[in-house]
């Protein structure tokens, strides 16, 4: 069995940029808004590529009854190249790879309110669009992320996060969140060829169109949860749940619209136990006790994965030279971590 790809290479080159930032707000107490608006400048050396990012947000704060903030943002966004996105897959440096720009625009809201006897709740929420072009295409080679190397891409995502906080237990602090995503590419130059059932001979060629980009998690679900003992709140314990959808993958060939397939979901529940060994508030504090300079000291036992799920993290790709076939080798995350903590704050 040998690795389905091997690579081998060198680059010496200089990389310098400079980059700067003006911002200002201007806020109308009279109304409750304030609007922050500013621009980044950035220019790189290497590739001669001057930038100018303007953004413009603002937070609204309604004279009503109920607590709500209102919030918006929108600006354009860029991320020059470093080292991995200039080398694409045969290990080559493209030095004239731009920087990947995207136009973002964001609306949300908070809103704060008593429930369950009088105890504090916050609900957050977002709604987000994203265009991006210029973009430079990767995939999983691995647990490597290997990029193609030049700007021939553009793509967009849009979504929606939901985030409820609040004491479920009094003063323990809890949430649960909701996060809704898509997000895909499409590439300027990449064609596929399908070839005729009938004679095996015949083919035709199409573009591919818009395929899902790699961090295309459909649906993310998280959950915290936290309590103490009735009567001593120095003792206390958490419990967090995680599940996500899994992402696309497919073979390293640089073939994107190939990729496919999905990792299955991601799922994880853990749980913590904690004790204030040592609190520095106490008025009945000894003075001249050797912690006299401790301000507090925990500490923590932590089970990660409890349930010991066997989650996938990528596949490793094998090629058996008998047959030419290549197989997909999942690698797993850990199945269960077991972490003691020791806190010391001074």
């Amino acid at each position: 069995l040998f690795m389905a790809k091997r690579y081998k290479t060198s680059q010496d080159f200089n990389y310098m940029r400079w980059s700067g930032f003006i911002q200002d707000n201007l806020a109308f107490d009279s109304i409750g808004l304030v609007i922050t608006g500013g621009v980044r400048i950035n220019y790189n050396f290497l590739n001669n590529e001057f930038l100018v990012s303007p953004r413009l947000q603002f937070s609204w704060k309604p004279k009503w009854q109920k607590d709500v903030v209102f919030r918006g943002a929108t600006g354009v966004y860029s991320q020059p190249p470093f080292y991995r996105e200039m080398r694409n897959l045969d290990g080559t440096v493209n030095l004239d790879v731009k920087a990947q720009k995207s136009y973002h625009a964001v609306g949300g809201l908070d809103y704060n309110f008593k429930a369950l006897g009088n105890r504090p709740f916050k609900f957050t929420t977002e709604l987000y669009y994203k265009y991006m072009w210029d973009l430079v295409p990767y995939e999983y080679d691995n647990i490597r992320i290997r990029y193609f190397g030049k700007n021939n891409a553009v793509g967009y995502a849009y979504g929606a996060e939901f985030r409820l906080y609040g004491d479920i237990v009094r003063d323990a602090e809890s949430w649960i969140s909701l996060g809704l995503m898509k997000t895909a590419e499409n590439l300027s130059d990449d064609m596929a060829i399908v070839k005729s059932k009938v004679t095996g001979d015949d083919s035709t060629s199409y573009a591919p169109g818009y395929v899902p980009r790699p961090t295309d998690s459909r649906i993310s679900f998280g959950l915290f949860f936290s309590d103490y003992l009735p009567r001593n709140k120095n003792f206390k314990v958490h419990l967090n749940g995680l599940y996500s959808t899994g992402l696309p993958f497919g073979p390293p060939d640089n073939q994107r619209f190939g990729d496919t397939l999905r990792i299955p979901s991601y799922k994880r529940v853990d749980i913590g136990f904690s004790a204030l060994l040592l609190d520095g508030a106490r008025k009945d504090r000894p003075r001249f006790s050797y912690f006299k300079n401790v301000k507090s000291m925990w500490f923590s036992l932590e089970v990660f994965n409890l349930l010991g799920i066997q989650n996938t993290l990528s596949y490793l790709w094998i090629q058996d030279q008998s047959s030419s076939r290549t197989y997909a080798v999942p690698n797993r995350l850990t199945a269960r971590l077991l972490n003691v903590k020791l806190v010391t704050r001074f």
